[in-house]
């Protein structure tokens, strides 16, 4: 027989989870929006304050809040009548899960650290420099990607669409 959450703990590993991707949708909004106003930098020391911020953002509401996000998820489904594979929707979560976690770390967090060590090289011109405006390209064009992902996974969390997987 399989362990399975009595109410009161699912609804404090419900809160858990609920906060966790609360903290990781509102830290990529604020990774996202700042990413965009550093084009509208006025001098190189705004745009290393923004670069600092996002670091701190970084750090704070996108790693640990993504990690924890992923294991109450995991606990919620292991541990509940939903299961790791018995419903698309669980699955789609999980994989779009592990996806933007994999984004974050191997390309958004050395996107960024880039941008941050070229202002701290060039200053103010590195908003004109071509390396900067294509990896800048890149952190918004994913970080949106990563918004709609968790867009999606809220939206699918409440509407449980697709089914059962049928068994063979």
């Amino acid at each position: 027989m399989t362990y399975r959450l009595n109410q009161k703990k699912k609804s404090i590993l419900v809160a858990i989870h609920v906060l966790a991707v609360a903290s990781w949708i509102g830290g990529t909004l604020a990774m996202l929006l700042l990413a965009i106003y550093l084009q509208s930098g006025a001098n190189g020391e705004q745009l290393l304050y923004t670069m600092a911020s996002m670091e701190v953002i970084d750090e704070n509401l996108l790693k640990y809040p993504a990690l924890l996000s992923l294991i109450t998820g995991i606990m919620l489904s292991v541990w509940t009548q939903w299961g790791l594979t018995k419903y698309y929707w669980v699955i789609i979560k999980l994989v779009l899960t592990i996806l933007t976690i994999l984004i974050g770390i191997f390309f958004l967090n050395k996107w960024t650290a880039s941008l941050g060590i070229l202002i701290e090289d060039m200053g103010f011109i590195a908003l004109k420099n071509e390396e900067f405006q294509h990896t800048w390209t890149q952190i918004v064009t994913t970080s949106s990607f990563n918004i709609l992902c968790l867009a999606f996974m809220t939206f699918i969390t409440y509407l449980k669409p697709f089914g059962k997987v049928k068994k063979k």
